[in-house]
């Protein structure tokens, strides 16, 4: 009879451990499936079991007379199709406002680049310009000293020769006029006063001219 009883004992203990760790199974899974289920509501953006004072007013908006002062306003649930596709919409509202501000910024970019492109041909043009007319002043320096070199020349040969012979040589007509007036400007006046009245025996015509234009004025036929 002692060895039935200690199997009986022995029996409900291992049912009794057997029942508890069952229990213990079911309090687990039970645990898991509500934070499954918490975790999943967190996703939509409520956080479970932190919103006790609205769970308080609830309660005391069901309390007659207390439900005169307490204001209960349920809290609105987002589902998370929602929740996604507004937070999807903003994110495209904003590449749209980043991309169409690229657009304008390079737009300004690009009108910048035709400005400069413009200013630089303009410069180009300009400079071509300052070239040309620099060439065309070198070249007329370079005649005009050319041209200075014979007057002095001129000028010396009128100093330092015969007048008679000068007068005979001046009247031909290799020798312009306006050759001779510039070089006779650079001489003496009293050399180039003989040298005048010398040419007037020969050739009075030419002599006036030169005259005239020694005093300033032009003479016409």
């Amino acid at each position: 009879m002692a060895q039935k009883k200690k199997r009986r004992g022995r029996g409900k203990t291992i049912l009794i451990i057997v029942l508890t760790l069952f229990v213990l199974a079911m309090l687990a899974l039970i645990y898991g499936y509500i934070d499954f289920e918490f975790k999943k509501i967190g996703e939509s953006g409520i956080t479970p079991l932190s919103d006790w004072r609205s769970y308080l007013a609830y309660l005391m908006n069901k309390v007659p007379i207390i439900n005169q002062y307490v204001e209960y306003q349920p809290r609105q649930v987002i589902k998370p199709s929602t929740y996604y596709t507004e937070i999807y919409e903003s994110y495209i509202e904003k590449i749209e406002k980043d991309r169409i501000e690229i657009e304008e910024r390079f737009k300004e970019l690009e009108m910048k680049e035709n400005d400069m492109k413009s200013f630089q041909a303009e410069l180009n043009a300009k400079k071509q310009e300052l070239d040309l007319k620099e060439e065309k002043l070198e070249t007329e320096i370079t005649s005009w000293q050319d041209r200075q070199t014979r007057l002095e020349q001129l000028a010396d040969w009128f100093s330092n020769s015969d007048v008679q012979n000068i007068a005979t040589a001046i009247a031909s007509q290799e020798i312009s006029v306006e050759e001779i007036v510039n070089a006779l400007r650079l001489v003496e006046p009293g050399i180039a006063a003989d040298i005048v009245g010398n040419l007037a025996l020969t050739d009075q015509d030419k002599a006036g001219q030169i005259l005239a234009r020694l005093a300033g004025k032009e003479v016409t036929k």
